[in-house]
């Protein structure tokens, strides 16, 4: 039976371990949805069949190579206007817990994909619960390539490819501890912007992105307050959501 030791106060302290499931992040909810849950529930896994990533697509890895995890948390605290902050939130911690695993080419790809240098090693994927104008609930979705080293066609790396030797149950410990720290910090109203850009992907560079069928070249100037891209570039748009932006690489 896995029994992790996070450095935490709370985020990681309950755990759930299921040699395999559909998805970490379906488990967490279905405990949401039946009404009591202990904050900072962890559930995690050897394998997913069924791993949800960011725009509706699907992420799955080889079992027993990766980090596949999930935090249960009470977000009432947070309006819905604010969601976004949850966001930077996870992705600072796991950028911290990624960076103490040796990765210092550690980057986060707006809005929350992991990535060592040009190459991706991993994403988040937040489901939130709502109630009226506030949050009840949320579900930090976390995954990240550790020990597994090939992926079809797909550019991707993993720790193990960047040079890093860390095994799962210690990086997992490590989310846990570094997560906490920034959501302790959201908690009491911080405002985790500035500490979020200085790692963002392409920030003050020149590259070349696509919007519906437009392929331009563009400058990622920051990220407005309610979390959208702010591409400077020729075209007369400014700020973009999630699904009216993509990378070229």
């Amino acid at each position: 039976m896995l029994k992790l030791q996070p450095k935490s106060l709370f985020v990681g302290q309950k755990q759930i371990y299921l040699p395999h499931c559909h998805s970490t992040n379906d488990v967490a909810s279905g405990l949401s949805q039946n009404g009591t849950f202990t904050d900072g529930t962890l559930v995690i896994t050897d394998y997913q069949s069924k791993g949800r990533g960011q725009r509706g697509t699907q992420w799955e890895g080889e079992p027993g190579k990766n980090l596949m995890m999930s935090l249960l948390l009470d977000t009432s605290f947070l309006d819905v206007a604010r969601q976004f902050d949850l966001s930077l939130c996870a992705a600072l911690g796991v950028h911290a817990a990624l960076r103490s695993a040796g990765l210092a080419n550690a980057r986060v790809k707006w809005p929350n994909d992991l990535y060592a240098g040009n190459r991706k090693i991993g994403g988040i994927l937040i489901e939130n619960i709502l109630r009226e104008s506030r949050l009840r609930s949320s579900v930090v979705g976390i995954g990240i390539n550790i020990s597994q080293n090939t992926f079809g066609n797909l550019q991707a790396s993993s720790l193990s490819l960047e040079g890093c030797t860390v095994d799962r149950d210690t990086l997992a410990e490590q989310v846990c501890f570094y997560f906490e720290q920034y959501y302790l910090r959201l908690q009491q109203g911080d405002d985790l912007r500035r500490e979020y850009l200085p790692v963002l992907l392409g920030l003050n560079e020149e590259r070349e992105y696509i919007s519906g069928d437009t392929k331009f070249t563009g400058i990622i100037r920051g990220i407005s307050e309610t979390g959208q891209l702010i591409v400077e570039s020729e075209l007369p748009r400014k700020n973009f959501d999630i699904k009216e932006i993509s990378f070229c690489f």
